[in-house]
């Protein structure tokens, strides 16, 4: 009864994906499933939705892994407000945080006037795009970040302290590289929330279009036969992040012997200190 279960569940996502086959002719001239995957429109717009997520997912590793860092290793009670925080934007429908960041970022607020004044276009751009996607994905890497570094015993932080690493190349070099399945996967999985991203975009920046604006766009006017090429081209692209990140983990597990024996030598580190002591 449980694999019965288990496995209707695996059928129901996969049933939709692998469904897509059914729409694969390459025989067929017109509405060519294929062909139509080169249209310039579908093209332009993933490379854009490739390129914005890719900055909002970059923008979350080096603002988002110091704060999990904080989250991790600071008072529970205070901890406990920045992951109610943090988490905030999964709880909040895509439309409404799209709503929510054109009423501070929009060119009427004023932010926008002011960089407006200077320039700069924070709706309507790719700007906007970026500032949509930062605030939707930033949960997916801070939560499982901070969840990793968790794991990560501050014995071998203390130790590496005690070889004469600065608390900078500690977090860099000990706590990062130990917490690394948690975080990789929390930026993978941004990435591909980021590309796929469509309500806060379509508030935010319906113009330049990204493959999700564009899509539905193609479905108002032409239906699934206009929006299957995008379609299957979110989906390899998706596809291959995910082999990614289980890539990495199969390569973590296979490193973990080596770690191993590096925490073995901090712990002889730590002993001798306190022998000295």
């Amino acid at each position: 009864m449980i694999l019965i279960l288990g496995l209707s569940l695996i059928v129901y996502i996969l049933f939709p994906v692998f469904g897509i086959l059914i729409r694969i002719n390459p025989f067929q001239k017109e509405g060519n499933l294929i062909i139509n995957l080169f249209d310039p429109q579908i093209i332009s717009s993933l490379l854009l939705s490739v390129q914005t997520a890719t900055a909002s997912t970059a923008i979350c590793i080096v603002t988002g892994i110091p704060l999990a860092y904080i989250i991790a290793r600071s008072n529970p009670k205070f901890t406990q407000f920045l992951r109610i925080s943090i988490a905030l934007p999964l709880a909040i429908p895509p439309l409404i945080a799209g709503a929510l960041l054109l009423n501070v970022y929009g060119e009427s607020s004023p932010l926008g006037m002011l960089a407006q004044s200077v320039g700069v276009r924070t709706t309507q751009s790719s700007l906007g795009i970026i500032l949509a996607q930062v605030f939707v994905i930033s949960p997916f890497v801070v939560l499982t970040a901070s969840a990793g570094i968790e794991k990560v015993d501050r014995y071998y932080e203390y130790a590496s302290r005690i070889l004469g690493k600065g608390a900078a190349l500690t977090f860099v070099t000990i706590t990062i590289p130990l917490a690394a399945k948690e975080i990789v996967a929390g930026i993978v999985l941004a990435w591909i929330r980021a590309l796929g991203e469509f309500g806060a975009n379509v508030m935010m920046a319906y113009n330049p279009k990204t493959i999700s604006v564009q899509l539905w766009e193609y479905n108002a006017l032409g239906g699934l036969k206009l929006v299957m090429p995008g379609v299957l081209l979110v989906i390899l692209f998706s596809f291959v992040s995910l082999a990614f990140w289980f890539w990495v983990t199969n390569l973590y597990r296979s490193s973990s012997r080596s770690r191993s024996r590096m925490m073995t030598v901090f712990r002889d580190v730590q002993h001798y200190g306190n022998d000295k002591d």
